[in-house]
């Protein structure tokens, strides 16, 4: 926008500025503005394809892991819930839970997160000992 007005004011001619030095300030400021332009132009667009390529290379890394990066860590107090992105940790007094059909509805932090769990996503007798410790240290609710 500024570049446009001054872009105006250096090329129209106006009888003020006939023989002064004005209109070619006013051109040049005017060209300014239109290169800082570009370059923000050119400078988002070169950020934004750095960021797509970025997060691209974060997801194939987190494909291509064959470790399973997801733990549940049971300890007498608290339960941790980890993946690759954040860990999440509750104390047992604020954490409770429901079993609806073959699901467990997780409430952590005072009922402020909820995670569900089936059968399927755990190794063998993991399950069960999870269902055993929020039985054990948690509150159910009906």
């Amino acid at each position: 926008m500024y570049a446009i007005l001054f872009l105006a004011l250096g090329f129209f001619p106006l009888k003020g500025f006939v023989g002064s030095p004005f209109p070619y300030i006013f051109k040049y400021i005017g060209f300014l503005y239109i290169g800082y332009a570009f370059i923000l132009v050119y400078q988002y667009f070169v950020a934004k394809r750095k960021t797509y390529k970025l997060i691209e290379e974060n997801i194939n890394d987190f494909k291509t892991r064959d470790v399973n990066m997801h733990f549940i860590t049971l300890n007498q107090n608290n339960i941790v819930i980890e993946n690759p992105l954040n860990t999440i940790s509750s104390i047992w007094e604020k954490t409770n839970y429901k079993i609806v059909d073959k699901y467990i509805i997780l409430n952590i932090l005072n009922s402020s997160l909820q995670f569900i769990f089936t059968s399927s996503e755990f190794k063998e007798g993991d399950y069960q000992t999870l269902i055993d410790y929020l039985q054990k240290n948690s509150k159910h609710i009906s």
